[in-house]
Order: structure tokens, then C-alpha cells, then sequence
């Protein structure tokens, strides 16, 4: 008899592994390897959903008899090369095969197409049409149906030889009725049919035809090259300064990849925030360009994987979840700003799209293309030791325009009087710029008023009372926020320990920044940028689309603003205290403040106009500032590598991130102690050999959030699999736990350190 075995869709420990079932007759030939079924589960045979991950018959009749799948899910289907990327995720990030699965599909299998009723009209019907309105048919129209027939005519004429117009609009447009449109259709002077209904809706797809660029000699010689290794598996990191024409190369290759037939996907981080860079695609390519990211209704997410199914999309542009678009023939995998941390997912599975994409690229036999202008320390790491073939773009695509860059010491400006948020340098940039009609960029990595609020008399300062962090100031509603926590309130006028009036916010958030520029710059059009004022679905968009228009002077904004914008007019960036995230608990701190002024810096001097960065500090000296002044990422890389090599950090190690989450700290800290002593008793041999070594367990940097003390143990290993073996162990050992009184997170090579 016809068997199945399936994983059941309830994500614990002791359902990770598959449960067989009978296949009924009458379900002969539906039920095949990716099908989403219902089978009855547990003693109760309550109806569970489930993944068939494979399908076979029975040679022999077991000891007990086997239930039967109930039903098939039509509308869901998973590929057989994504069950087993699956089972890989499963097995590298210890996740269960569920939460693998569920990654594959949309939210809600059971979506059904949105259709609506459209009205089409070929030519010879709307002759036909015309002849009617003269009465020169003999169809005996009525009076009422004639009338019709001419509302149409007057408000449409030819209109809908031109392309469908949904049933209601004629309806409401000509003030007939849905009944009458349809008794008319029935004289065959226009049809009435069912589309399916786009959710996804961008008016962009009916602007097809984006402009390509001339390529210079160094774009063609990297698109000659990824071209010969079509058809094969190859990892490129194509370095690239800013604006030097990377999306052109990926644009090109892309093309040629849908000529040969084969399909595309293109990972940007936080889709959202780049809605600009997804246009681009959308308007070279058309209607074949799909997009998924986390601002889509679980409608959206399904119509883009059932079109991706279907192969009406056959670019597919998203987020990191965009990499498990249900291709059957993939010809090239892009990865922009590879370096972003958002590819690492912080939920379980705790999977990295670089990794998952060229796993994906093996199964594939196609090219993966990273590209970045300040790539990841691993991955050019991996390119100079030959693992990925490095491609170069050292010059800008845009030539005739220059870009300085300024190095402003913030010690002197204090030194000559000057206590503001703007150096004199930059001050007098804005101005100048706003003279010309050029546009303005600010950067600033903290949202906000204020990072804290103290009393100068007794030295109180506001504390989430829920977590180990001081709390924000946000002015538009004078309240205190924790921005861990969502914890907040009022700010009073009195001090609560002291009872004083001395009060006062100290630190800058882009709410002060803001408010500070529309006073010193009372004409200017200035614009916010951050979680703050992009909460709605669109908020990023029509930011970003004001300032493109020119509509906006100022932008003001956090790390969203850095990440892959193209705006030919903005003259003057401000990085204001670029030595922010220099002084966090993690050891890709200099990395993360070289890309993030790199990159913020390279949004001037994009277009025909000379360009002017600024870059305020009270660390002028650092060595990640001083590169980031040059724009020279080798000689940071050449330096930070040292330090990763002498301290034995990534690339030259892996790490396995443990974080105990209890409301009592003794529990927390006991058990990691445990931990430790699973670990040490059991690889004492590695241990001496030097092939693991442990640090804490410790309080962690955020040492409370949401009313959890935090605690925090470090396990470097020489290789991947050997941490994966100790996760595993741990994992044992923590089914153990009382799991009311402790949260567990591992995470192998973690993005987030604290």
C-alpha cells in the first residue's frame, strides 16, 4: 500500500522527526514529495497539518495500523530541492525541520486567489459597439441597454480594446447597474471575465523600459567574467567603491540570465528602506520582477511565491526570506550590501542568506554574486585566500564630479566656543548648498531627543524599569521610551529621587537634530528618517520618493538612509558623531562604524555635482575613521585583520553564542556554570589542544530587558561542525531545565554580540 512519511506543522522537540501514513485510494496520485496535507494526530486524531517529505509503499504490514492522510492542501506545494535545503537548515542551524519547512511557504497555505470580474473588448466588438448606439443592429435593444451602451462610449470610447477595466468601476463610471452591463455583454459587444486580482500592486510595472548605462571597461570585464561561469557553481565578491556602477553589472547579468531561460534572485536588506533600488529592477524588467519582504500582508507574500510557482515572476527582488523563492531553474543568485547584518536571521532557524544561497547556488549549478563597497571582513577574508574569486570596480560610473571628504576633531569645535550639534565647517556647507538648490544629508545612528535624561543635582537618571538600559527622550510627546523594551513614560517636571528642577536631556537623537535645523535653517524643507516616522507600510517610500522629487532640503536619518540610495543632488552629507557605535561590547564595532560612515558618505557626489562629506568625531585617530576618511577599505581591512588574527575573532575561528534568559540572576548564572562543566568534561582533549576555548559565563552588556536578566557565554571553535556537536550537547542538557523559570538562545557566528 501507498505510504507517506510527513513532518507534522507543530514546532517542538518531540515531534522533530517524520510519522508514517497511509495514502487512500481516492488520494492516489495527489500526495507526492512537498505536498501540504492533513492527517489525524495524536489520541484524538485531531486534523494536523503536514509536510510529505517522502513517499514510498509498505513492504511489510507493521504491528499496528496506520492512519490515513485526510486531505491535501491544493494550494501549497514545496519543491523537492527546498525539503532538502530544509533538511540542510535543519542539520547547520540545529533548528527544528518544521520551523526549516515553514520557511518555504507562505504563512497561510490555504490563501485562495483574489479574483474580480473585468470587462475586455476586442476591436471587432467595439465596432460592433458603435453600430448599436447608431441603431443599425437589429439586436432590439431597449432604451434602457442603448443608453448604456452610449455612457460607455462617452466615458471609455476605445478605452477597453486597450486592456480590461473591472466590472464595478464600469458600473459606477456610467451609473449601470452590474445586472445590465451583463444582459448587454450577452450581445457580444464586449466580454465579461474572471481575473485573478493583483495584490501586490506597483504602478511601476507600467513603466517598463529603464534606461541601460554604457558600461566602463571595468563593469565589462566583471560581467565577462561571472558570464563564462554560467551553468556552474562559482562565489564572487565583487567589491565595489560607492557608486561605481554595481547594480549596473547586476542588471546586466541579469538579463543575459533570463536569455538563457533560467530565473533570478536578488537579496537587498531591508527591502522597505530601499524601495528606490526595487524600482530600478521593476522598471528595467517589467512585470516579471516579483518582491518579498516583511511589509507584506500574508496575501501579498502568497500571490509572489504562487507567481514565482507559476513563472510569471521570474526575478524575484527581496529580504533574506526572498532566497527560498520556489525556482525550479536558477541561473543566478545576487546578494547586494552583503555585508548588511539584517541576512542573519535572529529567530529560529538562525540561518544566514549568504550561507543558504550558496548552498542554494551548489544545488542550482549557478554563479552567486556579493557585492558590497565595504564587504564583510569573512567574506573578503574568503576572496584574498581564493575561496571567492574577487571582482574589482575601483572606479566610480559617473565621472566629472568629486567628492572631499573632512575629518572635524568635535574637541576643537568645543575648544573654540562652539557647543553646537553642527560643526562650523558643515554649517557653512548647508548653507551653501541650500543656495544652490542642492540637497542635504544628515546622519546620525541614535533616534530620538535625547539618549538619556539626568538630574544635575542628585545625578538620577530615567531607567527602564523593565530593563538594564537608560531611557530615551522623545519630545513630540514628552515621553521617556525604552527602546528594547517599548516600556515608557511621562517626563515629569520635578526630578523623582530629589524632587528638583534640575532636569535636563543630554546626547542627541535625530529628534533634536531635527528640531535643532528647522531653527537654524527656518526655510529649508527638513525631513525625519527613522522608526519613529516610517512605522506605516509605506513611510519609507514616501520619504524617500520627496526627496528624489526634491521636495525635501534636509534628510535627517538614521542607518536606513545609508543603504543603497542614488541621489544625484545631494552635495553635502554630515556624519554627526561618527564615534557612536566605535565603544560597543563587540568585536565587529571598527567594521560596523567603517561601513556605516562609508557608506552614509557615499550618498554625495553621486551625480554631476561635486560632493562634500563630513565626518565629526571625538576620535579622529581611530584607525576605522581614518580609513573611512580615504574611502579605503583594504587598508582597514589590512588592519582590522590583525586584530581578529592576534585575538582569535572571525574569520579565524567560529563562535557559539549562548544567551540565558531567567527572571532570578542566580538561576541564569548557575546554569551556565552547568554548561560550562558539560563542555569541559567531555572535550577536555580538544580543550588542551587548543581547539575550543570558553569565555564566562558572564553577565551579558544589556544586563536586563523585558524583566530577564541576561547572561552570556562565548565558546570560539576551529571549525563549524565541532560547535555544532557542543550546541547539541547543550540542547540535551536544556530539555532538562525548568523551562517556566529559563529562555535558552545559541547561535553559531551571531551577528549581534551583547
Amino acid at each position: 500500500m501507498e505510504s507517506v512519511q510527513v513532518i507534522i506543522g507543530i514546532s517542538t522537540k518531540a515531534l522533530d522527526r517524520p510519522f508514517t501514513y497511509n495514502v487512500p485510494k481516492h488520494l492516489i496520485g495527489q500526495v507526492d514529495v512537498g505536498a501540504v496535507v492533513l492527517v489525524p494526530f495524536g489520541k484524538g486524531n485531531t486534523l494536523k497539518e503536514a509536510y510529505v517529505v517522502q513517499r514510498g509503499y509498505m513492504t511489510k504490514t507493521p504491528d499496528y495500523a496506520l492512519k490515513e492522510v485526510h486531505e491535501v492542501v491544493q494550494s501549497a506545494y514545496v519543491e523537492r530541492d527546498l525539503i532538502r535545503l530544509a533538511y540542510w537548515l535543519h542539520k547547520r542551524y540545529a533548528c527544528n525541520i518544521i520551523d526549516a519547512l515553514k520557511l518555504m511557504i507562505p504563512s497561510d497555505p490555504h490563501l485562495k486567489v483574489k479574483e474580480e470580474k473585468v470587462v475586455t473588448q476586442s476591436k471587432e466588438q467595439y465596432l460592433k459597439m458603435q453600430q448599436g448606439i447608431k441603431g443599425t443592429l437589429e439586436e432590439g435593444l431597449t432604451p434602457r441597454r442603448k443608453a448604456a451602451l452610449e455612457a460607455i462610449d462617452t466615458v471609455y470610447g476605445d478605452a477597453m480594446t486597450k486592456g480590461p477595466i473591472r466590472l464595478k468601476e464600469l458600473a459606477q463610471r456610467t451609473q449601470a447597474s452590474t445586472e445590465l452591463l451583463k444582459r448587454i455583454g450577452e450581445f457580444d459587444f464586449f466580454s465579461i471575465e474572471v481575473h485573478e486580482v493583483g495584490r501586490v500592486i506597483d504602478e511601476l510595472h507600467h513603466q517598463q523600459g529603464g534606461e541601460q548605462h554604457q558600461l566602463h571597461d571595468e563593469q565589462q570585464r566583471c560581467i565577462d567574467i561571472v558570464s563564462q561561469t554560467f551553468g556552474l557553481q562559482k562565489t564572487f565578491l565583487l567589491h565595489g567603491v560607492t557608486g561605481s556602477g554595481k547594480t549596473e553589472v547586476y542588471m546586466q547579468l541579469i538579463q543575459k540570465v533570463l536569455d538563457r531561460g533560467e530565473n533570478v534572485i536578488v537579496l537587498i536588506p531591508e527591502i522597505g528602506l530601499t524601495p528606490l533600488t526595487t524600482q530600478r529592477f521593476v522598471r528595467r524588467f517589467g512585470q516579471i520582477v516579483g518582491v518579498l519582504h516583511s511589509k507584506l500582508n500574508p496575501g501579498e507574500r502568497y500571490e509572489q511565491w504562487r507567481k514565482a510557482k507559476l513563472g510569471e515572476i521570474r526575478i524575484m527582488v527581496g529580504a533574506r526570506s526572498a532566497i527560498f523563492t520556489p525556482f525550479q531553474n536558477i541561473g543566478l543568485i545576487v546578494i547586494d550590501e552583503e555585508h548588511e547584518q539584517s541576512y542573519k536571521s535572529e529567530m529560529s532557524p538562525r540561518y544566514h542568506a549568504r550561507e543558504v544561497s550558496i548552498k542554494r547556488s551548489m544545488d542550482h549549478q549557478c554563479p552567486v554574486v556579493l557585492g558590497s563597497a565595504t564587504p564583510s571582513i569573512e567574506s573578503y577574508h574568503k576572496a584574498v585566500t581564493k575561496q571567492y574569486q574577487l571582482l574589482s570596480l575601483q572606479n566610480r560610473a559617473v565621472q566629472g564630479s568629486n567628492r572631499y571628504v573632512t575629518m572635524v576633531d568635535m574637541r576643537h569645535e568645543l575648544e573654540k566656543g562652539n557647543k553646537s550639534i553642527l560643526s562650523d565647517a558643515l554649517e557653512k556647507a548647508i548653507y551653501k548648498a541650500l543656495q544652490q538648490q542642492e540637497q542635504v544629508i544628515l546622519f546620525i545612528n541614535r533616534r530620538g531627543f535625547a539618549n538619556f535624561v539626568s538630574c544635575r543635582k542628585c545625578g538620577y537618571v530615567y531607567e527602564c524599569d523593565h530593563c538594564d538600559v537608560s531611557m530615551t527622550y522623545h519630545a513630540s510627546n514628552r515621553r521617556m521610551i525604552c527602546h528594547y523594551c517599548g516600556a515608557s513614560k511621562p517626563l515629569s517636571e520635578n526630578c523623582p529621587e530629589c524632587n528638583s528642577t534640575y532636569l535636563k536631556a543630554f546626547g542627541a537623537g535625530t529628534q533634536k537634530i531635527h528640531a535643532y535645523i528647522k531653527k537654524q535653517f527656518p526655510n529649508a524643507r527638513v525631513a525625519r528618517m527613522d522608526q519613529d516616522t516610517t512605522r506605516k507600510k509605506h513611510g519609507h517610500t514616501l520619504i524617500l520618493k520627496a526627496f528624489e522629487k526634491k521636495e525635501i532640503d534636509i534628510l535627517i536619518g538614521t542607518q536606513m538612509i545609508t543603504k543603497g540610495h542614488d541621489f544625484h543632488n545631494v552635495s553635502v552629507v554630515g556624519v554627526l558623531a561618527a564615534d557612536l557605535s566605535l565603544h560597543i561590547d563587540d568585536f565587529r564595532a571598527a567594521e560596523r562604524t567603517f561601513q556605516l560612515v562609508t557608506q552614509v558618505i557615499g550618498r554625495t557626489g553621486r551625480g554631476e555635482i561635486e560632493g562634500h562629506g563630513f565626518i565629526q568625531t571625538y576620535s579622529p585617530d581611530h584607525y576605522a575613521l581614518m580609513h573611512a576618511l580615504k574611502e579605503d577599505y583594504v587598508g582597514f581591512y589590512n588592519e582590522e585583520i590583525v586584530f581578529r588574527r592576534a585575538m582569535i575573532y572571525p574569520p579565524f575561528c567560529h563562535i557559539l553564542q549562548v544567551i540565558v534568559l531567567s527572571e532570578s540572576e542566580s538561576v541564569g548564572m548557575n546554569c551556565l556554570k552547568q554548561c560550562v562543566e558539560k563542555i569541559e568534561c567531555q572535550d577536555a582533549i580538544e580543550k588542551q589542544e587548543g581547539n575550543i576555548l570558553i569565555l564566562g559565563p558572564a553577565k551579558a552588556s544589556i544586563g536586563k530587558v523585558k524583566g530577564q536578566y541576561r547572561h552570556r557565554l562565548l565558546v570560539k571553535g576551529n571549525s563549524y561542525r565541532e560547535l555544532t556537536r557542543i550546541r547539541k550537547k547543550l540542547s540535551l542538557y536544556m530539555e532538562q531545565v525548568d523551562k517556566e523559570q529559563l529562555q535558552i538562545q545559541m547561535d553559531i557566528n551571531p551577528m549581534m554580540m551583547y
